[in-house]
């Protein structure tokens, strides 16, 4: 269905998109002045490129501008997510993305929010407030917009260390990404500096929505190098999460490493509003090349899986089967993928002897029937063994 591959991008031809339209702002001002605490965030978009427009996201109403950026502070209701991301407001000027390697004030004042890892108050100069919300099924969702003609941070930033060394440090954005994933530091986070143009030898702003796909693709494929050199799993693992209208179920089975996405778009759900729609991407050991056509959901699935197995330094084959049901009402970002997934590897698993068992017992769990889905999977029992001989270079064990 055109829809769930266009998600509000407007492949049908129209001006407007009626299921993003059918989304109204909540009704909050900005005054020409004014001072206000940000989570911290930061938005760069891809309008317009390479000048883009960037800014920092401003609390307009309410407390505690921590939970904004927080989802594991947030309501298990996409409408309570809605609600809070509506007072939230996305600021810009423009800037060009080379502008980053020697940045104005404006620009050194949001690298310097987006570095932060607690809140800031932020005074600008606001002009042409744009009442209406930014929806999107890779960004997290937010209300007004506003240009902004000044820009200054009148709180003190903490910027951990180990980001400032690697700012300065002559390291390609590959090496600067992984120097912060293995500080712990949260993949939303390393997004933020990746997106402001604080990494790499060539410091460039990179809009917001391909950071988040970049850093998630960077993080993974370093994995799955160490991961090609792991034994395999002994028994068939699944695992099950259900969050904000996404269902989840989490197949590992004992192979080399490969890893394929199942979406199930429901009848009325978000961007299926009238008849199932079933997609999947897959990949081996080598390199993912073409950029996957589930979008940035593909790499937000991926990610946690990889991050599963590396922990527990073993290699398996991998399925990660997503329904998406009506009550997903609003897009709230590919976040939800992310944490899904990273929540269902955290639960206990069940264990079966083999591949056709754990997914018998993941379709009940299902509501579409394993008949429509089932013929998408592209790893089974019976090829598990072909795949290993491609991908590996050692003899399967006896």
């Amino acid at each position: 269905m055109l829809c769930v591959r266009c998600k509000g991008k407007l492949l049908c031809g129209k001006s407007f998109c009626p299921i993003i339209r059918a989304f109204k702002s909540a009704s909050f001002e900005l005054r020409d002045v004014d001072e206000k605490p940000t989570p911290p965030s930061v938005f760069v978009g891809r309008i317009g490129y390479p000048k883009v427009f960037a800014g920092p996201m401003i609390v307009l109403g309410g407390e505690n501008p921590e939970v904004y950026e927080n989802p594991a502070g947030y309501s298990q209701r996409v409408e309570d997510v809605i609600a809070l991301r509506m007072s939230l407001a996305r600021t810009y000027s423009q800037f060009s993305v080379q502008s980053a390697g020697n940045p104005d004030r404006n620009l050194m004042e949001i690298q310097e929010i987006a570095s932060s890892v607690r809140n800031l108050d932020v005074e600008a100069e606001y002009e042409k407030v744009i009442k209406k919300p930014a929806i999107d099924d890779i960004l997290m969702p937010s209300g007004v917009s506003a240009f902004f003609r000044r820009m200054k941070v009148t709180s003190n930033p903490k910027i951990p260390s180990k980001v400032e060394k690697v700012s300065d440090d002559e390291l390609k954005a590959v090496n600067a990404v992984m120097e912060l994933y293995e500080e712990n530091l949260p993949t939303s986070y390393i997004q933020r500096v990746f997106s402001v143009g604080l990494l790499g030898v060539e410091k460039k702003l990179v809009p917001t929505r391909w950071s988040i796909t970049a850093v998630h693709d960077i993080i993974a494929e370093n994995l799955k190098r160490e991961i090609a050199d792991f034994e395999r799993i002994n028994d068939c693992l699944l695992f099950s999460y259900e969050h904000y209208g996404n269902h989840f179920e989490v197949i590992l089975y004992p192979s080399s490493y490969c890893f394929q996405l199942v979406e199930i778009w429901m009848e009325k759900s978000l961007w299926s509003p009238e008849n199932v729609w079933i997609g999947s991407d897959s990949e081996g050991l080598g390199r993912k090349r073409d950029y996957s056509e589930l979008s940035g959901g593909y790499y937000a699935a991926r990610l946690p899986v990889l991050e599963y197995l590396h922990s527990r330094r073993r290699q398996a084959g991998a399925i990660v089967l997503r329904e998406i049901r009506p009550e997903y009402s609003a897009p709230l970002g590919v976040w939800v993928v992310e944490e899904g997934v990273r929540r269902a590897m955290n639960s206990r698993p069940e264990r079966f002897s083999s591949l056709n068992e754990a997914v018998e017992q993941a379709s009940k769990r299902m509501r579409v029937s394993k008949s429509l889905w089932e013929k998408h999977l592209k790893f089974t029992a019976q090829q598990t063994l072909d795949l290993f001989l491609r991908n590996s270079s050692r003899p399967p064990s006896q």
